[in-house]
Protein backbone atom coordinates (compact mmCIF):
# COMPACT_ATOMS: atom_id res chain seq x y z
CA UNK A 1 0.00 0.00 0.00
CA UNK A 2 1.13 3.10 -1.25
CA UNK A 3 -0.27 5.97 1.60
CA UNK A 4 -2.00 6.09 4.76
CA UNK A 5 -4.09 9.47 5.50
CA UNK A 6 -4.03 9.85 9.08
CA UNK A 7 -6.72 12.49 10.80
CA UNK A 8 -7.12 12.99 14.16
CA UNK A 9 -9.87 15.06 16.03
CA UNK A 10 -11.19 16.62 18.90
CA UNK A 11 -14.74 17.70 18.85
CA UNK A 12 -14.68 18.88 15.73
CA UNK A 13 -17.51 17.47 14.11
CA UNK A 14 -18.00 19.89 10.78
CA UNK A 15 -14.42 19.97 9.93
CA UNK A 16 -14.35 16.51 10.01
CA UNK A 17 -16.81 16.25 7.64
CA UNK A 18 -14.69 18.37 5.33
CA UNK A 19 -11.64 16.27 6.13
CA UNK A 20 -13.47 13.34 5.37
CA UNK A 21 -15.47 14.59 2.39
CA UNK A 22 -12.17 15.36 0.50
CA UNK A 23 -10.09 11.97 1.09
CA UNK A 24 -13.48 9.58 -0.08
CA UNK A 25 -15.61 11.90 -2.29
CA UNK A 26 -13.01 14.45 -3.75
CA UNK A 27 -9.73 11.72 -4.85
CA UNK A 28 -9.88 9.51 -7.80
CA UNK A 29 -6.46 7.88 -5.84
CA UNK A 30 -7.42 4.58 -4.35
CA UNK A 31 -3.71 3.19 -2.86
CA UNK A 32 -4.31 4.41 0.14
CA UNK A 33 -5.80 3.75 3.94
CA UNK A 34 -7.63 5.86 6.24
CA UNK A 35 -6.82 5.91 9.87
CA UNK A 36 -9.22 8.18 12.30
CA UNK A 37 -8.04 9.05 15.76
CA UNK A 38 -10.98 10.72 17.80
CA UNK A 39 -10.52 11.76 21.56
CA UNK A 40 -13.04 10.94 23.12
CA UNK A 41 -15.32 13.43 21.19
CA UNK A 42 -19.02 14.40 22.93
CA UNK A 43 -20.01 16.90 19.94
CA UNK A 44 -21.55 14.47 16.62
CA UNK A 45 -17.83 13.80 15.60
CA UNK A 46 -18.26 9.48 16.14
CA UNK A 47 -21.49 10.02 14.11
CA UNK A 48 -19.71 11.74 11.01
CA UNK A 49 -16.78 8.97 11.69
CA UNK A 50 -19.74 6.21 11.66
CA UNK A 51 -20.83 7.29 8.27
CA UNK A 52 -17.05 6.52 7.06
CA UNK A 53 -16.56 3.53 8.72
CA UNK A 54 -16.89 0.98 5.80
CA UNK A 55 -13.88 3.15 4.13
CA UNK A 56 -12.00 3.23 6.75
CA UNK A 57 -9.03 0.98 7.54
CA UNK A 58 -8.93 1.72 11.48
CA UNK A 59 -11.01 4.15 13.82
CA UNK A 60 -11.17 4.49 17.34
CA UNK A 61 -12.63 7.35 19.76
CA UNK A 62 -11.18 6.84 23.30
CA UNK A 63 -9.29 9.53 25.30
CA UNK A 64 -5.38 10.57 24.77
CA UNK A 65 -2.80 12.57 25.77
CA UNK A 66 -3.12 15.21 22.99
CA UNK A 67 -2.51 16.08 19.58
CA UNK A 68 0.60 14.18 19.15
CA UNK A 69 -0.37 11.22 21.45
CA UNK A 70 -3.23 10.69 18.61
CA UNK A 71 -0.67 11.06 15.66
CA UNK A 72 1.16 8.12 17.10
CA UNK A 73 -1.19 6.19 17.26
CA UNK A 74 -2.27 6.31 14.07
CA UNK A 75 0.92 5.89 12.99
CA UNK A 76 1.24 2.49 15.01
CA UNK A 77 -1.62 1.24 12.80
CA UNK A 78 -0.32 2.35 9.49
CA UNK A 79 0.70 -0.39 7.00
CA UNK A 80 1.57 2.88 3.96
CA UNK A 81 4.88 3.67 2.74
CA UNK A 82 4.04 7.18 3.00
CA UNK A 83 2.05 8.72 5.55
CA UNK A 84 0.09 11.73 5.07
CA UNK A 85 -1.64 13.40 8.45
CA UNK A 86 -4.53 16.06 7.64
CA UNK A 87 -6.49 16.87 10.70
CA UNK A 88 -10.42 17.44 10.76
CA UNK A 89 -10.96 21.00 9.52
CA UNK A 90 -8.00 20.49 7.06
CA UNK A 91 -8.99 19.14 3.39
CA UNK A 92 -7.18 18.09 0.67
CA UNK A 93 -7.16 19.40 -3.38
CA UNK A 94 -9.31 17.92 -5.36
CA UNK A 95 -7.68 14.93 -6.68
CA UNK A 96 -4.24 16.02 -5.53
CA UNK A 97 -3.10 12.33 -4.45
CA UNK A 98 -3.54 10.98 -7.87
CA UNK A 99 -1.40 14.32 -9.16
CA UNK A 100 1.28 13.58 -6.26
CA UNK A 101 1.30 9.75 -7.29
CA UNK A 102 1.24 9.96 -10.90
CA UNK A 103 4.83 9.59 -11.10
CA UNK A 104 6.84 7.46 -8.31
CA UNK A 105 7.92 8.83 -5.33
CA UNK A 106 10.78 7.19 -3.46
CA UNK A 107 12.41 10.26 -1.65
CA UNK A 108 12.32 10.30 2.32
CA UNK A 109 9.89 13.12 2.48
CA UNK A 110 8.06 15.14 -0.47
CA UNK A 111 6.32 18.46 0.07
CA UNK A 112 4.18 20.28 -1.63
CA UNK A 113 2.59 23.76 -0.60
CA UNK A 114 -0.50 24.50 0.96
CA UNK A 115 -3.09 27.14 1.64
CA UNK A 116 -4.24 28.80 4.91
CA UNK A 117 -7.93 29.28 5.30
CA UNK A 118 -9.09 32.65 7.74
CA UNK A 119 -12.40 32.24 9.59
CA UNK A 120 -13.41 35.29 7.52
CA UNK A 121 -12.95 32.74 4.61
CA UNK A 122 -9.50 34.49 3.35
CA UNK A 123 -7.14 32.31 1.02
CA UNK A 124 -3.42 32.57 1.86
CA UNK A 125 -1.23 30.57 -0.26
CA UNK A 126 1.90 28.92 1.24
CA UNK A 127 4.19 28.42 -1.53
CA UNK A 128 7.49 26.88 -1.39
CA UNK A 129 9.64 28.45 -4.47
CA UNK A 130 12.95 27.48 -4.03
CA UNK A 131 15.01 24.31 -2.02
CA UNK A 132 14.79 23.98 1.07
CA UNK A 133 17.61 25.75 3.28
CA UNK A 134 18.17 24.91 7.12
CA UNK A 135 17.52 28.60 8.27
CA UNK A 136 13.83 28.20 6.35
CA UNK A 137 13.37 24.89 8.03
CA UNK A 138 14.36 25.96 11.71
CA UNK A 139 12.01 29.03 11.39
CA UNK A 140 9.21 28.15 8.76
CA UNK A 141 9.50 24.29 8.73
CA UNK A 142 7.05 22.93 5.89
CA UNK A 143 3.49 22.28 5.98
CA UNK A 144 2.46 19.01 7.88
CA UNK A 145 -0.64 18.49 6.41
CA UNK A 146 1.52 18.81 2.70
CA UNK A 147 3.62 16.91 3.50
CA UNK A 148 4.60 12.89 2.44
CA UNK A 149 6.27 10.82 5.17
CA UNK A 150 8.29 7.73 4.62
CA UNK A 151 6.66 5.57 7.24
CA UNK A 152 9.99 4.16 7.82
CA UNK A 153 11.30 7.43 9.44
CA UNK A 154 9.87 6.50 12.56
CA UNK A 155 11.12 3.14 12.86
CA UNK A 156 13.54 5.06 15.05
CA UNK A 157 10.94 6.89 17.59
CA UNK A 158 7.51 8.37 17.48
CA UNK A 159 6.52 12.25 17.58
CA UNK A 160 7.86 13.65 21.01
CA UNK A 161 4.98 13.60 23.01
CA UNK A 162 7.16 16.03 25.79
CA UNK A 163 6.50 18.91 23.63
CA UNK A 164 2.57 20.01 22.33
CA UNK A 165 2.70 22.39 19.80
CA UNK A 166 6.26 21.74 17.41
CA UNK A 167 6.75 17.88 17.59
CA UNK A 168 5.93 17.71 14.33
CA UNK A 169 8.55 20.44 13.36
CA UNK A 170 11.54 18.52 15.82
CA UNK A 171 10.87 15.49 13.36
CA UNK A 172 11.35 17.60 10.08
CA UNK A 173 14.60 19.25 11.83
CA UNK A 174 16.10 15.68 13.08
CA UNK A 175 15.24 14.12 10.09
CA UNK A 176 16.52 16.91 7.27
CA UNK A 177 19.52 18.16 9.00
CA UNK A 178 20.63 15.62 11.74
CA UNK A 179 19.55 12.14 9.73
CA UNK A 180 20.24 13.44 6.42
CA UNK A 181 17.12 11.79 4.65
CA UNK A 182 16.03 12.88 0.94
CA UNK A 183 13.92 15.94 0.37
CA UNK A 184 11.82 16.48 -2.69
CA UNK A 185 10.00 19.38 -3.11
CA UNK A 186 6.54 19.52 -5.50
CA UNK A 187 4.76 22.25 -6.77
CA UNK A 188 1.39 21.29 -6.39
CA UNK A 189 -0.88 22.65 -3.44
CA UNK A 190 -1.58 19.19 -1.20
CA UNK A 191 -4.10 21.26 1.40
CA UNK A 192 -6.22 23.61 2.54
CA UNK A 193 -5.22 24.23 6.43
CA UNK A 194 -7.63 26.24 8.93
CA UNK A 195 -6.16 28.72 10.98
CA UNK A 196 -8.14 27.63 14.37
CA UNK A 197 -5.21 25.13 15.43
CA UNK A 198 -3.67 25.24 18.78
CA UNK A 199 0.09 26.10 16.79
CA UNK A 200 -1.57 29.26 15.29
CA UNK A 201 -3.06 30.85 18.11
CA UNK A 202 -1.29 34.07 19.69
CA UNK A 203 -1.38 33.54 23.12
CA UNK A 204 0.80 29.86 22.27
CA UNK A 205 3.75 32.11 20.78
CA UNK A 206 5.96 31.87 23.86
CA UNK A 207 5.11 28.23 24.23
CA UNK A 208 6.29 27.51 20.65
CA UNK A 209 9.41 29.72 21.00
CA UNK A 210 10.15 27.90 24.15
CA UNK A 211 9.89 24.51 22.88
CA UNK A 212 11.95 25.18 19.53
CA UNK A 213 14.76 26.38 21.80
CA UNK A 214 14.50 23.08 24.36
CA UNK A 215 14.34 20.74 21.22
CA UNK A 216 17.58 22.13 19.60
CA UNK A 217 19.69 22.99 23.16
CA UNK A 218 19.14 19.07 23.48
CA UNK A 219 19.85 17.75 20.38
CA UNK A 220 22.27 20.21 18.43
CA UNK A 221 25.73 22.44 19.46
CA UNK A 222 25.19 25.55 20.02
CA UNK A 223 26.01 26.59 17.03
CA UNK A 224 22.62 25.47 15.59
CA UNK A 225 21.03 27.31 18.11
CA UNK A 226 22.91 30.64 16.97
CA UNK A 227 21.44 29.85 13.49
CA UNK A 228 18.10 29.91 14.96
CA UNK A 229 18.37 32.90 17.14
CA UNK A 230 19.99 34.59 13.91
CA UNK A 231 17.58 33.92 11.75
CA UNK A 232 14.31 34.56 13.75
CA UNK A 233 16.37 37.98 14.51
CA UNK A 234 16.68 38.25 10.66
CA UNK A 235 12.67 38.11 10.42
CA UNK A 236 11.97 39.98 13.11
CA UNK A 237 13.54 43.00 11.45
CA UNK A 238 12.75 42.14 8.25
CA UNK A 239 9.07 42.03 9.83
CA UNK A 240 9.22 45.60 11.23
CA UNK A 241 10.55 47.34 7.97
CA UNK A 242 7.95 45.50 5.97
CA UNK A 243 4.78 46.21 8.73
CA UNK A 244 5.77 48.92 10.88
CA UNK A 245 8.15 51.04 8.67
CA UNK A 246 5.66 50.90 5.60
CA UNK A 247 2.49 51.95 8.03
CA UNK A 248 4.42 54.88 9.60
CA UNK A 249 5.78 56.33 6.08
CA UNK A 250 1.65 56.05 5.05
CA UNK A 251 0.63 57.56 7.82
CA UNK A 252 3.74 59.98 8.04
CA UNK A 253 2.72 64.07 7.27
CA UNK A 254 4.63 64.21 4.15
CA UNK A 255 2.55 61.00 2.51
CA UNK A 256 -0.57 62.90 3.91
CA UNK A 257 0.48 66.04 2.06
CA UNK A 258 1.45 64.79 -1.30
CA UNK A 259 -1.57 62.17 -1.44
CA UNK A 260 -3.95 64.95 -1.16
CA UNK A 261 -1.93 66.97 -4.15
CA UNK A 262 -2.28 63.94 -5.92
CA UNK A 263 -5.47 63.92 -5.52
CA UNK A 264 -6.33 67.36 -6.48
CA UNK A 265 -4.51 66.43 -9.81
CA UNK A 266 -6.26 63.36 -10.66
CA UNK A 267 -9.70 65.90 -10.38
CA UNK A 268 -8.01 68.51 -12.23
CA UNK A 269 -7.36 65.53 -14.86
CA UNK A 270 -10.44 64.79 -14.97
CA UNK A 271 -12.20 67.76 -15.22
CA UNK A 272 -10.01 69.01 -18.17
CA UNK A 273 -10.68 65.49 -20.08
CA UNK A 274 -14.09 65.66 -19.69
CA UNK A 275 -14.91 61.94 -17.98
CA UNK A 276 -17.85 62.24 -15.85
CA UNK A 277 -17.23 59.13 -13.54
Amino acid sequence: MKLSVITINLNDADGLQKTLSSVWERQSFTDFEHIVIDGASTDGSVEVIKKYADKLAYWVSEPDKGIYSAMNKGIVRARGEYLLFINSGDWLADDVLAKVFAEPVTDDIVYGNFTYVKRDGTLLPVEYKRPLTYTDLLIYSIGHPSSFIKRTLFDGGLYNEEFRIVSDWAFFVTQIIKNGCSVKRIGLNIAFFNDYGISLKPEMATLTENEHRKFLTENFDRCFVCLYDSARERESVFDYITKARTQEFLDSSWMQHYTRKCIKVLFWLKKILGIKR
